[in-house]
This record gives structure tokens, sequence and C-alpha cells, in this order.
């Protein structure tokens, strides 16, 4: 519960993730696919309070999970039809406008949809369930019952074994859930 980093919840910047994917290209390649299948999640289902709703990144990352006479089992890897068929339904591509973060104008973004046809690493399963854990059971804040991008990163270090101070935060959540 007591580690060497605060528990925190943000995205990291463009220039922190440049240094993440130099000092720890582990740590960068899990986070790059969670934030992907995050995002599938959120486009497939529904954005709701700028995050997904607990239940359906929890469907979403292990299926069969409300089935109690079919055994749980791991996100599949998607087919090529299921992939179309998702992009189809949204943007196939972004393209920036102007100078946005570190990315010049006219820089062409594919969609994180076809990252789904790679099979998800233990790794990102892990930090997709730990994000579930630290919303619903460590750190419940708002929204309620929605998982934000903003848990990811630290989600994501937990899974690798990096040292996070839990205990503040969840100090802090439980006096705000007392009224104190």
């Amino acid at each position: 519960m007591i580690g060497d980093a605060p528990y925190e919840e943000y995205v990291p910047t463009t220039e922190e993730l440049h240094l993440l994917k130099k000092e720890d290209p582990q740590v960068y390649e899990t986070y790059w696919k969670v934030l992907c299948h995050f995002h599938i999640c959120g486009q497939t289902t529904g954005w709701r309070n700028r995050g997904v709703k607990q239940m359906f990144w929890a469907c979403y990352l292990f299926s069969d999970l409300n089935d109690k006479n079919v055994p749980v089992t791991r996100l599949a890897s998607s087919t090529d039809e299921e992939i179309t068929e998702r992009i189809s339904a949204s943007t196939s591509s972004y393209t920036t406008e102007s100078n946005d973060d570190t990315f010049k104008p006219d820089t062409v973004f594919e969609s994180f949809h076809h990252h789904a046809k790679i099979p998800i690493s233990d790794w990102a399963l892990l930090a997709g369930f730990l994000t579930l854990w630290l919303k619903h059971c460590m750190v419940p804040t708002l929204p309620h019952k929605v998982i934000v991008a903003d848990v990811v990163y630290p989600a994501v270090l937990l899974a690798h074994g990096k040292s996070i101070s839990l205990l503040q935060a969840m100090v802090a959540t439980s006096k705000v859930a007392c009224g104190h």
C-alpha cells in the first residue's frame, strides 16, 4: 500500500510518453495497448461521463462474465471483419489540422481498432483488471461506476510491479465518502 510514488490519476503527456518509450518500453507498450482497448470499449459500448461503465469494461476484457454456466475467458483477438465493421461505424483515421502537442499539421493517425487484431498480452489484461480494482475497490472516486482514461497509467505501473502509494488516496477517498 505504501510505495515510492504517490497514486495519481492522469494521462501522460506526449513528452512523458516519449521518455517512457525510451526508459521502459514494456510499460509504454502495455499502456498503449490498454488505452487502445479502452477506446474500443468506449466506442462500442458508449461513453459515460468521459469513461466506460465498469461492468462494460469488465465484460469487454473477460468474455462470458455474466453467464455462470460458462467459464470466463480473456478478450479474444478481433477478426478483420469485426475491425472493418467497427471502423465503418466510427472514424477510420484522424488528421491533425495544426500543431497538436508534438505532432505537426497533417499528421495522419490510423484507427486504434487495428490493435485489437493482436491478442491482448498478459500485462495489458492485468492492467485492465487493475483499472477495475482501483476504481471499484481502492479509490472509488467520481464518476462512480465509470472507468476513465486517467486510471489506465497507474494500473499499468502496478501491473509491471512499480511501487505506488495507495494509502493516501484511500484515506482521502474515505474521508470524502464520510463527509469529512
